[in-house]
């Protein structure tokens, strides 16, 4: 092992060597102050990647610059960087960043980029600027491995902190990665420091969501049973996809299977997450009771911004009441007037599968008033 300083640290106050805890792994680094202008952010930053897919699509083939990266994180509301900018300007810097040796950033581009912020918010006159011209490094050693760089990672983004960790959809895109490379989910278990039940938890989120990007950007068909795809292209597929992690993982637990085997409602459950049809986790877990249910199906299917959470209170109702005799009436009343209101156009619309269920209905309600007119 050799002890080379690395060369953006400043001689004064000198870097000082010390062992630190990564991922189960003890690691020598480097602990000192690092010119801010020897240093560029993390242009492979997985918090930022869809936005930088974008980006990246309207400048061709050409790498992104600082200047560009360091846009992107500013205008991200989910990175926060102007409330960071603040607490640091007032606090100064809790956490060090992490850097390899030859000075590519591990940990800390959120803090990096919210210094820069203070540097480019304060006048060149002002007093404190020098003090952040500066900043606070980990740096490992010259001989650190590419699997003690990966050790920084996953304990610095996986483990939980007061940082804002990645988002669950790209900490799931790293365990789904090692998953298609054919690790063992025991082993991939191990290395991110996740029980085996969420890794396979995520597998399964995970084929939910490739199904979903594959009918998200097949074209729309008029003429398809289904209506076809979405229309959407891969990046807006799966910005909605991102932003809608934690309801795919809702469906999951909830109706797994159903999505698996009933196509139709697998089609208008991702028509429904293109529409923002869901605003809570209960509202996706009655998905699929709504769909079952003739009455609540024609309540999410609906075009009112409160569908889901109207069908959701309609299933609770419906579970919670005693039925009696005066609500039955109600019930079919109340269902009587909704088939009054339909127009012909709506009418005409209907899916094969739902004018089945009225003349199933009306050959049912014949042979009950039947029965009960011979009583």
């Amino acid at each position: 092992m050799t002890n080379t300083k690395p060369s953006f640290l400043l001689e004064k106050p000198e870097p000082i060597l010390r062992t630190r805890l990564y991922n189960g792994r003890r690691l020598q680094v480097w602990e000192g102050r690092a010119k801010m202008s020897e240093i560029k952010g993390w242009a492979e930053n997985p918090r930022i990647d869809l936005a930088k897919r974008s980006l990246q699509q309207a400048v061709g083939t050409r790498a992104l610059q600082q200047d560009e990266l360091y846009d992107l994180m500013k205008k991200d509301s989910d990175v926060k960087l102007a409330a960071l900018r603040d607490d640091i300007m007032k606090n100064g810097l809790r956490e060090p960043i992490t850097l390899s040796f030859d000075g590519k950033l591990l940990d800390g581009n959120r803090r990096f980029f919210a210094v820069r912020y203070i540097l480019e918010t304060l006048p060149t006159t002002e007093p404190n600027r020098q003090d952040h011209e500066t900043i606070d490094a980990y740096v490992l050693m010259e001989d650190a491995t590419e699997d003690d760089e990966q050790r920084v990672l996953v304990e610095e983004n996986f483990s939980p902190s007061l940082k804002i960790e990645w988002p669950d959809y790209v900490k799931a895109s790293h365990v789904i990665k090692e998953h298609e490379a054919g690790i063992d989910t025991a082993d991939i278990a191990k290395k991110f420091k996740w029980p085996a039940s969420k890794v396979k938890e995520t597998i399964r989120i995970n084929q939910i969501i490739n199904d979903f990007l594959t009918y998200a950007t097949a074209p729309e068909d008029p003429n398809d049973e289904l209506g076809g795809g979405l229309g959407l292209t891969e990046q807006e597929a799966e910005t909605i996809a991102a932003k809608n992690y934690q309801f795919f993982n809702e469906a999951q637990k909830s109706f797994y299977e159903p999505l698996q085997t009933d196509l139709e409602f697998k089609a208008n459950f991702f028509r429904w997450m293109k529409q923002e049809k869901f605003s809570s986790f209960p509202e996706v877990r009655i998905a699929y009771k709504a769909w079952k249910d003739p009455e609540v199906k024609a309540i999410i299917a609906g075009n009112d911004p409160d569908a889901a959470k109207d069908a959701k209170s309609t299933l609770d109702y419906n579970a919670r009441v005693v039925r009696s005799g005066d609500e039955a009436a109600g019930r079919i009343d109340a269902f009587v007037k909704f088939l009054k209101a339909m127009k012909a156009g709506e009418i005409k619309a209907l899916p094969a599968s739902a004018r089945e269920s009225l003349t199933e209905a009306l050959t049912l309600i014949e042979k009950m008033s039947s029965a009960a007119s011979e009583e």
